[in-house]
């Protein structure tokens, strides 16, 4: 009997060990009335169709929250990878009591997983704990603007977190930062100089914490979560009348604080549907135009065609042009410049330098381009042309390649391709002795020939697949190494912030170079969809997120090792796409 009952135990362990769990914590219980309190429903799983609870007696400020993390580990050969999704609900206590919140459900590997109910206790605080609540509120507080909160996928808000404060600080440190799914992110230079401001008749020191450019990437209400900043304030003592050294020596006490802002939503329409052809999602008030170095030039020498993009809008985010050249041009990578001012909000500038090199002489014409952009405030698809070019190409001096292109070749008939079928024919015996045994015999061992030829190519072919890869492994450096170099430089330059915006900006580079994916529809759940598509190993997948999560980080996370951060991110992002090239291939 025992060893029946010890069995069970077992088997309901080992299944209920790997089941999923929605698990809720709040960050305040019980609370005081009038306080923020944080909700969090948890799963160690990826999930999808959460359902929340009613919050009776609770006021909710913004939920749900949705965000996903992952985790990567490989420890003695063995690795491991765990996904958790968490929905998050801001919530603020209007009256005393204690408050049931009802189970929350979701959907795990097409399976409903429950949340247990949880009670929340709001208490009414003391006079002097409202008093002290009140006077931080009133003394230490982050605001939140935004330059806009309606508009189109591919348009642009600036979001500006500003630090008010009448208390003596002695430092301040970002400890988090908000979840920025569904935009893409730019951050601004800001200074960190404090200056004097007034609010309501209330004259506060004021700095600008962060600035952020947020380029809309899908439709919908987007939540920017709250920002959190640990302050360290300096309290007074009192002074001690009996041992004035004593007050020489340690005046005051350091207190830390955590502020946060509110969380700020936005809303993101769809763009029309485009009657236009060519549309790359290119949104705002912008100008196209075109010019070459030269028109007249010898066949075999180089010219040099130039694309200039010019206004406002999310010019930082247009790829190359795929412009039609004509057939007989060597066309290369074209070389990309670009002065953008605050994310693209003021008027800037993307240049396309193409280099191309005519084979065959002769007269050419490079047709002009037509570029589709939305303009926002007009809610209009607008279409712009570059100028058109004439290429006149002249023999060459060495004689190499001047022919007329072969696309210039006139086609001859022959009237003299099919001939009439004969009708009578000769037919002869043939004796014995004219036959050739010599031929026979070769036609007939020419199948075992082939088969020992195969045979031996395959065992030579075995021993040169080492050098095969070694091709394709430096093949994928190559590329890796191209797209890092500008971060490299910035490594060199010990340029911090410049360095892991430019890894950041190779990983998203690359990923929508080599997926064909448009920038209007790059975000980490892309990555997940693309990545899946072309069964990259999940492992690889889940690190590519991982360092671009760590980049967004990195800038403003405090490190007294930051050469050595640096040095091992660009390492790790080599190899991320020194890994996905393998898989490919």
């Amino acid at each position: 009997m025992k060893k029946i009952y010890l069995i069970l135990s077992l088997f309901l362990y080992l299944t209920t060990s790997n089941a999923q769990t929605l698990t809720v914590t709040s960050d305040k219980n019980p609370a005081i009335v009038g306080e923020q309190i944080m909700l969090k429903f948890t799963v160690n799983a990826k999930a999808k169709e959460f359902k929340a609870p009613k919050f009776t007696g609770l006021r909710v400020l913004s939920g749900p929250n949705s965000s996903s993390s992952s985790s990567y580990s490989f420890v003695n050969g063995k690795s491991k990878s765990e996904i958790t999704t968490t929905y998050s609900f801001y919530l603020s206590a209007i009256k005393e009591g204690t408050f049931i919140i009802p189970p929350a459900s979701v959907i795990v590997n097409n399976k409903t997983i429950t949340s247990e109910a949880v009670s929340i206790k709001v208490v009414k605080g003391n006079t002097q704990q409202q008093n002290n609540k009140k006077a931080k509120s009133d003394n230490l507080f982050i605001t939140v603007n935004t330059s806009r909160k309606n508009m189109f996928i591919g348009e642009q808000t600036i979001v500006t977190y500003k630090l008010h404060t009448r208390l003596d600080l002695e430092n301040t440190e970002l400890s988090a930062l908000p979840n920025l799914n569904g935009f893409w992110k730019k951050d601004l230079e800001t200074s960190s100089r404090f200056k004097r401001e007034v609010i309501n008749g209330i004259p506060y020191n004021t700095a600008v914490i962060k600035k952020t450019v947020l380029t809309a990437q899908k439709s919908g209400k987007l939540v920017i979560d709250p920002i959190e900043v640990t302050c360290s304030i300096r309290i007074t003592n009192k002074k001690n009348r009996r041992d004035p050294f004593a007050n020489f020596f340690s005046s005051y006490n350091i207190k830390e604080e955590i502020i946060s802002s509110k969380p700020l939503t936005i809303n993101i329409k769809d763009l029309p549907e485009s009657k236009s052809k060519g549309f790359l999602g290119a949104v705002g008030n912008m100008n196209i135009s075109s010019k070459v170095n030269k028109k007249e030039l010898k066949a075999n020498d180089a010219i040099t065609y130039t694309v200039k993009i010019t206004g406002t809008g999310n010019i930082e985010l247009i790829e190359p042009l795929k412009i039609d050249f004509p057939e007989d041009f060597e066309v290369y990578d074209p070389k990309t410049s670009d002065k953008i001012f605050e994310g693209g909000n003021k008027r800037s500038v993307k240049i396309f330098e193409y280099l191309l090199i005519p084979r065959y002489q002769g007269e050419y014409n490079i047709a002009a381009y037509n570029f589709v952009s939305f303009n926002p405030k007009t809610k209009k698809y607008i279409t712009k042309k570059t100028s058109s070019h004439k290429i006149s190409v002249l023999k060459s001096d060495n004689n190499e390649e001047n022919y007329i292109s072969y696309n210039q070749q006139k086609v001859t008939t022959n009237n003299n391709d099919i001939n009439y079928i004969k009708t009578s024919t000769s037919l002869y015996q043939i004796h014995e002795k004219n036959k050739d045994l010599r031929l026979f015999y070769f036609l007939f061992s020419l199948p075992l020939l082939l088969i020992l030829l195969i045979k031996i190519g395959f065992l030579l072919n075995k021993g040169n697949s080492i050098s095969i890869l070694e091709r394709k492994h430096k093949l994928a450096n190559k590329i890796a190494s191209k797209r890092l170099k500008k971060a490299n430089d910035f490594m060199k330059k010990e340029n911090f912030e410049g360095f892991f915006e430019e890894i950041e900006k190779s990983l998203w580079g690359y990923f929508s170079d080599k997926f064909k994916v448009d920038i209007i529809n790059l975000s980490k759940e892309s990555i997940e969809k693309y990545f899946n598509k072309h069964n990259i190993d999940n492992n690889i997948k889940v690190r590519f997120i991982e360092l671009i999560n760590d980049c967004e980080f990195a800038r403003y996370a405090p490190s007294s090792n930051k050469n050595q951060q640096m040095a091992k991110l660009l390492s790790e992002a080599k190899k991320i796409i020194i890994n996905v090239e393998s898989e490919l291939k």
